[in-house]
This record gives C-alpha cells, sequence and structure tokens, in this order.
C-alpha cells in the first residue's frame, strides 16, 4: 500500500492477483492521503471487523476544500472479500 501527497488515492497491492487497487474517496471532498493504518476492532465479525484507515490534510490548511477554518479529516475504506458480501 502506498499514498503520496500528490496524488489523490492509496494504491493497494492485493497479493493474491499481484494487482494494485485504487482506493479513492468520491468527490465533493478532495481527498490526498498523508498516511494509513490498517486495523482490526472486531476479528469475530470476519471482514466487517477489519479497515483501512487513512487521514488526509495539508501543511497549509487554506488548502482544504470547505468553510476557513476546515479541518483535516479522517475516512476508513472496508474492504469486501467480494462486491456483494453482506
Amino acid at each position: 500500500m502506498y499514498g503520496s501527497t500528490h496524488t489523490d488515492s492509496l494504491e493497494v497491492l492485493v497479493p493474491r492477483t499481484r494487482q494494485f487497487v485504487s482506493l479513492r474517496v468520491p468527490y465533493p471532498m478532495g481527498f490526498f492521503p498523508r498516511s494509513a493504518n490498517g486495523r482490526i476492532d472486531n476479528r469475530s465479525t470476519g471482514w466487517k471487523g477489519k479497515g483501512l484507515w487513512a487521514d488526509y490534510g495539508s501543511y497549509a490548511g487554506w488548502h482544504i476544500e470547505g468553510d476557513p477554518g476546515t479541518l483535516p479529516k479522517v475516512v476508513k475504506f472496508q474492504m469486501r472479500p467480494n462486491p456483494l458480501a453482506k
């Protein structure tokens, strides 16, 4: 997994297929990842208890979309084993 301050996504390698998946946050909020951490909140719930947390912001807070004083945000990406998993 990697992200850069100058990109709008996180790139995650899927080991099984050896392909990269792009994780993006849809507009209207710009997403420029600064860091990311995987986290297991509840092992007993399978994939629902796991997530990838990423924060985004800037050294220059006035470049973040929104009203003056808008602070950096944290987003959670939830990985599903397939798109229709319940």
